[in-house]
C-alpha cells in the first residue's frame, strides 16, 4: 500500500512538475509583459478587441497586393513564426537560469522551445479554426481553397521556425561544446563517486546545490525531448554554476546577434516600403512591431540583464526630453503650406477687419449667382450634402450614393449641389465624385463606370501600419522635397500617396487648383472643418475666405478659424490638396496630427470630433447667406449621407452588469455615444433652423445599411462582406423612398 502511494506520488510529480507545465506558471507569475502580447494577440482573434475599427480582420482576413491568397497568409504565418521565436528567445533569457538542468543538456534551446510552445500552440490552433469559420462566413472561397491559404500560413510559419532554429543549433553550443566530452561525461553521472570531480572543479563550494538551493530555480521532473519523447531530467547538483551559468550566457549573446539581425533586416525592408511588392497585410505589421519589442527588451536584457528595466525607462525619458527640441521632434507638416512666417495663435483669429468680413462675404454671393445662371429655372432647390465620417465605409458609400442619385437625376443632383461638408471617410468619397464630374465636364468621361466603383474600397491600412511598423516606431529614413520643403516619408505621406493611387491621380496638385472652378460654380465647393487639438476650435478650410462665418460682432468668442484669413501669409492655396484631405480625416494613432504654422504651434486632426455629419457647418453657412437663398431658390435640399441607420430605438440593451461595468459605464456610454449626442444636437439646430430660415428646408437621409446586429468596420480597410453590403445599401428600402423624394425635389 504504502509503495503504491509512493508510485501515485512520484505519477503526481511527474505532471506537476512537467516543464511545459512549469514553464506556463513561471509566465503567470514572473512574465506577465510577454503574455501581454498574446492577451492581445488571442482577444483580437476571438473578436474581443477592436471590432469597431476592424482588428480582427487584419489577422483573420489579411490582404496582400489587394488579394485574399496563399501569399497573404503565407506572409502573417512569416511573421507569427518570427514572433513565437521571439517570445521562446524572450521566455529563454528571462527564465533559463531558473531551470539549470537545461544546461546539462544537449540543444538546450530547443528543448526549452519545444517544452515552451504551449501558448503558441492553442494560439496557431484557435487561429486556424477561427479563420476557417471566417472565411467560410464571410467570403465565397470553397473548402479547398480556404484549406489552401491555411497551408500558406502554416508553411510560412514553419519556414521561418526552422531558418531561426537553425541558426542556433549552429552557433549555441551546450555543456559538452564548451567544457568537452570527457568533463561532460565525468559529470553526467549523479553517482557519488563523481564528487571529487566536483570538489576538483569547485574548491570553494563543492555542494553548490545548496549554495542555489533558493527560490530561484524551479523544480522540473520531466520535459518534453527534443523528439517529443518524455523525459526525466538529470541532476545537476554537482555541477559547478559557473560553468552552467557560462552556457546560458553564450546561448543569450547568439540570441541577441540574431534579435539584432533580424531588427537591421526589418528597417532594411522599411526602405522600400513604397514598393507594393514589399507592403505587407496590417495584420503581419502588427505582429512584426510586436517582435521587435520583444526582441529589443530581450536583447537588452541579454546585454545589461537587471539594468533593463532602468535603461528603457531613462531610454524613454530622454527620448521625451529630446523631443521637446525642434530638430528631434518629428512634425507631420501640411505639405506646400509655407512654415516661414508664423501666425500667433490664438490672438490673431480675430485680426480680420469688418472691410474684409463683407468682402468675404460679398466673394460668396457672387459664387451664389454663379451657381444660379447655370440652373435650369429662375428658382432651383439649392442641395447641400453632408457627408458623414466613418474610414474606408464612409469613403465607399458617400461616393457610391453620389454616383447612383447623381446618375438616377441625369447629372441635376451635382449640378444643383451648392456646397459639401463632412468628415473624414465622407469628404473623402465626395471629394472624388465632384473630381470626376468635373473631367466630366472637361472632356469625354463617363462618371458613373462601373470600374471606378471599388476605388474608395481598396485597402489603404496595409501601406498604413506597415510604414509605422518598419518607419514610424523606429527611425525615420527618408525624406522627399515637396516645392522646396523636406517631409519625412512617415505614414501621412503613404496614406496620400496610397489615397492618389485609388483615385486614379485624379485629384489636383493643390487646393487652389479648385479656386477659380469653385469661384464660377463649375463645381460645387467644399468645406474641410479638421478640429484643433490644443483647443477643440474648428478650422473651416476651403477656396474662398469664409470670415463672415468664423468673426461674431457680437464679441462671443466664436468655435470657428477661417483658414484663408488665418494663414494668409502663409500660402494658404498652396496646401496640397490630399492633404487636406488628411487634415480631415487624421483619426488618432492611426494617423499623425498635422501641425499648423503657428506660435505656440497647434495641431489638427480628424473633424469627427466637432461635426462628423457635415450639419453643423452646413446650417452655419446657410445663416450666413439666409437672405440670398430665400430670395433666389425654391428651396434647400440636406443630402445627408450618413455611414449608418438613423434610428429612435438607440438603447442598448445590456446584460446585468458587473462592479466594473458600474465603473466604467458613465465614461464608456458616453464616449460609445458620441456620435448619436452629436444626432441629437443637429436634429435640434434643424429644428432651430425653421425659426430662423423663411423658405422651405427638406432633409433627406440616405443610409448605409450598418447597425449594430449588422454592422462594418471604422477602418481603412474592408472585407469582401462588408463591400457587398455597402453595395447592397443602394438598394435598401428607405433609400429607394429617398432617392424617390430627391427625383421629384430636383423637378420642382
Amino acid at each position: 500500500m504504502k509503495k503504491n502511494r509512493q508510485s501515485l506520488r512520484d505519477y503526481l510529480n511527474l505532471i506537476v512538475y512537467f516543464f511545459p507545465l512549469q514553464l506556463l506558471f513561471v509566465h503567470l507569475k514572473k512574465n506577465q509583459q510577454l503574455l501581454l502580447f498574446w492577451l492581445v494577440l488571442f482577444l483580437a482573434i476571438f473578436k474581443e478587441l477592436g471590432v469597431k475599427y476592424g482588428i480582427p480582420y487584419l489577422f483573420l482576413a489579411p490582404e496582400y497586393l489587394g488579394r485574399l491568397s496563399f501569399s497573404s497568409y503565407f506572409i502573417v504565418g512569416l511573421s507569427m513564426g518570427g514572433f513565437v521565436t521571439a517570445f521562446n528567445i524572450a521566455s529563454y533569457i528571462m527564465n533559463g537560469f531558473r531551470f539549470p538542468f537545461l544546461a546539462t543538456l544537449s540543444k538546450p534551446f530547443l528543448k526549452y522551445s519545444i517544452n515552451n510552445a504551449t501558448i503558441p500552440f492553442i494560439f496557431l490552433l484557435s487561429y486556424l479554426i477561427l479563420t476557417h469559420r471566417f472565411l467560410r462566413a464571410n467570403e465565397i472561397f470553397t473548402n479547398q481553397e480556404i484549406v489552401y491559404r491555411l497551408s500558406g500560413f502554416l508553411g510560412g510559419y514553419i519556414i521561418f521556425t526552422l531558418i531561426s532554429m537553425a541558426y542556433f543549433l549552429a552557433t549555441n553550443k551546450d555543456f559538452e561544446k564548451l567544457f568537452g566530452k570527457e568533463l561532460a561525461k565525468v559529470l553526467s553521472s549523479d553517482n557519488k563517486r563523481n564528487e571529487p570531480a566536483t570538489i576538483l572543479l569547485n574548491k570553494n563550494e563543492p555542494i553548490w546545490y545548496k549554495k542555489n538551493d533558493n527560490q530561484k530555480s524551479w523544480r522540473v521532473d520531466s520535459y518534453m525531448s527534443s523528439n517529443f519523447k518524455l523525459r526525466k531530467t538529470r541532476p545537476y547538483y554537482h555541477y559547478d554554476e559557473s560553468m552552467l551559468s557560462q552556457v546560458f550566457r553564450q546561448n543569450h549573446i547568439n540570441a541577441s546577434f540574431f534579435e539584432i539581425g533580424v531588427i537591421i533586416s526589418i528597417i532594411f525592408l522599411g526602405l522600400f516600403r513604397e514598393k507594393a511588392f514589399f507592403i505587407i497585410p496590417a495584420g503581419a505589421s502588427i505582429v512584426l512591431l510586436f517582435t521587435m519589442l520583444l526582441m529589443f527588451t530581450s536583447a537588452l536584457r541579454s546585454w545589461i540583464r537587471g539594468w533593463t528595466v532602468i535603461v528603457i525607462v531613462g531610454f524613454l525619458v530622454l527620448i521625451n526630453q529630446f523631443s521637446k527640441i525642434d530638430n528631434f521632434y518629428y512634425d507631420s507638416l501640411a505639405y506646400g503650406l509655407d512654415y516661414s512666417t508664423r501666425v500667433s495663435y490664438p490672438e490673431e483669429i480675430d485680426a480680420v477687419s469688418p472691410q474684409k468680413i463683407q468682402e468675404d462675404y460679398r466673394q460668396t454671393i457672387r459664387m451664389l449667382e454663379n451657381w444660379k445662371k447655370k440652373q435650369n429655372s429662375d428658382k432651383p432647390k439649392a442641395v447641400f450634402i453632408a457627408a458623414s465620417g466613418g474610414g474606408a465605409r464612409a469613403a465607399q458609400w458617400s461616393f457610391l450614393a453620389l454616383q447612383h442619385l447623381d446618375s438616377l437625376t441625369n447629372g441635376s443632383l451635382m449640378k444643383q449641389v451648392i456646397l459639401g461638408t463632412g468628415s473624414s471617410g465622407g469628404m473623402i468619397g465626395t471629394a472624388y465624385f465632384r473630381e470626376l464630374k468635373w473631367k466630366q465636364l472637361k472632356g469625354d468621361f463617363n462618371p458613373y463606370a462601373d470600374s471606378l466603383q471599388d476605388n474608395m474600397s481598396k485597402d489603404m491600412l496595409n501601406p498604413i501600419v506597415f510604414n509605422l511598423a518598419v518607419n514610424d516606431v523606429l527611425i525615420r529614413t527618408q525624406k522627399f522635397d515637396y516645392k522646396g520643403t523636406e517631409h519625412w516619408k512617415d505614414r501621412a505621406y503613404v496614406f496620400e500617396k496610397t489615397l492618389n493611387e485609388h483615385s486614379n491621380g485624379f485629384f489636383k496638385e493643390s487646393l487652389g487648383d479648385y479656386a477659380k472652378a469653385e469661384q464660377t460654380a463649375e463645381i460645387p465647393s467644399l468645406i474641410f472643418t479638421p478640429s484643433v487639438v490644443n483647443d477643440g476650435r474648428r478650422l473651416l478650410l476651403s477656396t474662398m475666405p469664409l470670415s463672415f462665418i468664423t468673426q461674431n460682432p457680437s464679441n462671443v468668442l466664436s468655435e470657428n478659424i477661417d483658414y484663408m484669413n488665418y494663414f494668409k501669409d502663409n500660402d494658404p492655396l498652396n496646401i496640397k490638396f490630399t492633404t487636406v484631405l488628411r487634415m480631415n480625416s487624421s483619426f488618432p494613432y492611426i494617423m499623425p496630427t498635422v501641425s499648423m504654422p503657428t506660435n505656440p504651434s497647434i495641431e489638427v486632426f480628424d473633424s469627427g470630433l466637432r461635426d462628423n455629419y457635415g450639419i453643423k457647418t452646413t446650417l452655419q453657412y446657410i445663416f450666413h447667406v439666409r437672405d440670398w437663398l430665400a430670395k433666389n431658390t425654391s428651396g434647400i435640399v440636406i443630402l445627408q449621407i450618413r455611414d449608418g441607420l438613423k434610428s429612435k430605438e438607440s438603447l442598448k440593451k445590456n446584460k446585468k452588469r458587473s462592479l466594473v461595468n458600474e465603473v466604467l459605464t458613465p465614461f464608456g456610454s458616453l464616449y460609445g455615444n458620441w456620435f448619436e449626442v452629436q444626432d441629437y444636437n443637429n436634429d435640434e439646430l434643424l429644428e432651430y433652423a425653421s425659426e430662423w430660415y423663411r423658405g422651405q428646408v427638406d432633409i433627406i437621409n440616405y443610409q448605409l445599411n450598418k447597425s449594430a446586429d449588422n454592422y462594418i468596420s471604422l477602418s481603412w480597410h474592408l472585407t469582401s462582406k462588408e463591400k457587398t453590403q455597402i453595395i447592397n445599401s443602394l438598394t435598401l428600402e428607405d433609400n429607394i423612398k429617398a432617392q424617390k423624394q430627391l427625383e421629384y425635389l430636383l423637378k420642382r
